[in-house]
């Protein structure tokens, strides 16, 4: 949390530089620390397009936040150590384990060689595929650069942009038929989501019958998730014709496939979120409270989270006291760890999203609880109201962005972690009706 807090602060003071604004002025602290706190928290909510308001150096800053942010501030402190050729001590492991969300110690350096790898295997792969797309509409070097931000972007599931050149906050959606740059953004958004301990899973064992439960209930709830909502977008936006409705089918199949990926957590979009209809708003609120991967890039309660609640109600409804996944029992207290997340977390959402509307009554309350979800879940996506937060309702923000990046990785920790301690007293069992 103080690597977090520090690398916000620091962010800060360099995005309050004159060089950092395009127009030569220092920026308020105000706008500095939302989009410091933005970028670290890898969410991608912005109070003002990124390439029109920053610079080249400002652009730099915002990326180095998103890719230490995204890859986890121990993550990149390990590579000082293999710089320095120096061992990684016991605190170090215990502090990596952590970070990454790991039950123990045992292959964490060489995890975390891997992670990196992957990490810059991905988002080179990525940024030559952007590139080779962007260079002839933006010139060699330009186009590289927008290559290597967007692909860190999406890989770090950041949400930024640098297509202000075209529109103002327009994201991707001059890409949304363009199946190069949608394809390998939202493979890169997938991909940083499903977590750093499904990748080094899937490359050790290759069968999913080999696969570790945690790796199956990832990779089943994500498929689950992308296909269920891509059908769930297709349908409820094919007759609009403010975001698909004018597409031809492949164009509109594509677009709903990257609203369905991106409301994980992607941040980046290739329709007008503005112009969804009030079915799709809500869908993408519930996907966006869902997010990614415990120990990804990806925010959210965590789609392993929103599987065992799922779980848990079906097999309640169906009269059964264990639940039984994949050959393997789930014990009781990690459904109530994932109950207690999921009800932390909408107490906070309904307590912030309120107090916006009583500072700021003006805004319409759905964009509101669709801002705040975004906050929360690190997503990025927004109905357009982000530049009309005043001071108070953006520090809420900014709390809701970091506590959603680091609140939550706290909280799921302490809830899924076997702890060996016993309570002293216990009281008799009783009966109590329900439903």
């Amino acid at each position: 949390m103080l690597g977090f807090l520090a690398l916000i602060l620091v962010g800060t003071v360099l995005l309050m530089l004159p060089i950092s604004s395009r127009s030569g002025t220092s920026l308020s602290f105000m706008d500095a620390l939302f989009t410091s706190t933005s970028a670290t928290c890898i969410t991608g909510l912005a109070v003002a397009d990124t390439a029109q308001t920053w610079s080249l150096f400002g652009q730099m800053v915002i990326l180095c936040l998103i890719q230490i942010g995204g890859l986890g501030f121990m993550s990149i402190t390990t590579i000082f150590f293999f710089i320095m050729n120096k061992n990684i001590g016991l605190s170090q492991r215990l502090l990596i384990m952590n970070s990454l969300n790991l039950k123990d110690m045992q292959g964490v350096v060489r995890l975390i060689r891997h992670v990196l790898a992957g990490t810059f295997l991905f988002e080179g792969v990525g940024t030559l595929v952007l590139w080779s797309r962007f260079a002839p509409e933006y010139g060699l070097w330009k186009g590289l650069g927008m290559g290597v931000f967007h692909s860190v972007s999406a890989f770090c599931n950041a949400g930024f942009d640098l297509m202000g050149t075209n529109e103002a906050l327009s994201s991707l959606t001059a890409y949304a038929g363009d199946a190069v740059v949608s394809v390998t953004v939202l493979l890169l958004v997938f991909i940083g989501g499903l977590g750093f301990f499904v990748w080094e899973d899937i490359w050790r064992n290759r069968r999913f019958r080999k696969l570790h439960l945690h790796s199956k209930l990832v990779l089943t709830v994500s498929l689950g998730l992308v296909v269920s909502g891509w059908i769930f977008f297709y349908i409820a936006e094919r007759t609009n014709p403010g975001t698909i409705g004018s597409m031809p089918f492949p164009d509109a199949a594509l677009a709903s496939l990257f609203q369905s990926v991106t409301t994980r957590s992607g941040g980046l979009c290739t329709v007008n979120q503005v112009s969804l209809t009030g079915a799709s708003i809500l869908m993408t609120m519930v996907l966006m409270l869902i997010g990614g991967s415990p120990g990804s890039t990806a925010g959210g309660i965590k789609n392993v989270t929103a599987g065992i609640l799922f779980l848990s109600a079906l097999n309640s409804l169906r009269g059964k006291n264990r639940l039984s996944v994949f050959g393997r029992t789930v014990p009781a207290p990690q459904i109530v760890g994932a109950l207690s997340i999921l009800l932390v977390v909408l107490t906070a959402i309904l307590a912030g999203s309120s107090a916006i509307a009583l500072i700021q009554p003006d805004l319409p309350f759905s964009a509101v609880l669709f801002e705040t979800i975004s906050a929360i879940a690190t997503c990025g996506l927004s109905l357009g109201i982000t530049s009309s937060l005043g001071s108070a309702s953006m520090a809420i923000i900014i709390l809701f962005m970091f506590f959603g990046r680091v609140g939550i990785i706290t909280l799921g920790m302490a809830a899924f972690r076997n702890r060996t301690g016993t309570e002293k007293t216990k009281y008799p069992d009783t009966w109590i009706m329900m439903g």
